[in-house]
């Protein structure tokens, strides 16, 4: 950001310009070290292994100062390296774990989820807040790919307002607790957006975040 600076500040154009540091970097520890043998007292010099030891305290400092520089050259080549495949991902078949499911014009979206085994399902739908709004239980569901249709109706049988909603599909483990079954969509990946350190991918017009991808096909 540019900044507008007035005219007393000639006053101070022969004074070098420092930024505050919170940590002692190299060139401080030299001028700090320089300073101390100007100023040392010639009767009692400073003592060889004194000397010795704050130089090796310098070449530690530098050799840390080298290897932070080349783990941030890592991190910047590898988060690069990263963005070049999520890009690479366009015009591919994504498949993405979902827990939304859109309500528009009154009409809820279909999801899809697979069981590998005949269970007992129950599917809870929520206010993105975490408000329950339905359970329904389906009882015993059979093994294979299964579609989730939502009628849309609250607890009370009114229709709910469109938005997003948030649900879960829970399978019975026969001890009275239940273990979550990810719902899942497939489409092509038609682009990617950045967002800071964030990368996320676009299917069937939705913004999903590329943690959420499962399979990608070619």
């Amino acid at each position: 950001m540019m900044m507008n600076v007035n005219a007393t500040s000639n006053l101070f154009s022969s004074v070098t310009e420092r930024t505050t540091k919170k940590d002692l970097d190299k060139e401080a520890f030299l001028r700090l070290l320089t300073t101390q043998l100007k100023n040392q007292d010639p009767l009692e010099p400073m003592k060889d292994r004194d000397f010795i030891a704050q130089m090796s305290q310098l070449s530690s400092l530098e050799q840390i100062m080298n290897m932070s520089k080349s783990v941030q050259t890592f991190v910047d080549t590898a988060a690069q390296l990263y963005r070049t495949q999520a890009v690479s991902m366009i015009g591919k078949t994504a498949v993405v774990k979902t827990n939304t499911i859109m309500v528009s014009n009154g009409v809820p979206e279909t999801k899809t989820f697979t069981l590998n085994e005949p269970a007992n399902i129950v599917v809870r739908i929520y206010t993105q807040d975490g408000k329950l709004v339905k359970e329904q239980k389906l009882g015993n569901v059979e093994a294979g790919m299964q579609l989730l249709a939502w009628d849309g109706k609250d607890e009370t049988g009114v229709k709910v307002k469109d938005g997003k909603y948030v649900f879960k599909i829970l399978k019975s483990t026969g001890n009275g607790d239940f273990e979550e079954i990810p719902s899942v969509e497939s489409g092509v990946v038609s682009g990617v957006q950045f967002d800071g350190s964030n990368i996320n991918v676009v299917v069937n017009s939705k913004i999903y975040d590329i943690s959420e991808i499962s399979e990608i096909y070619a």
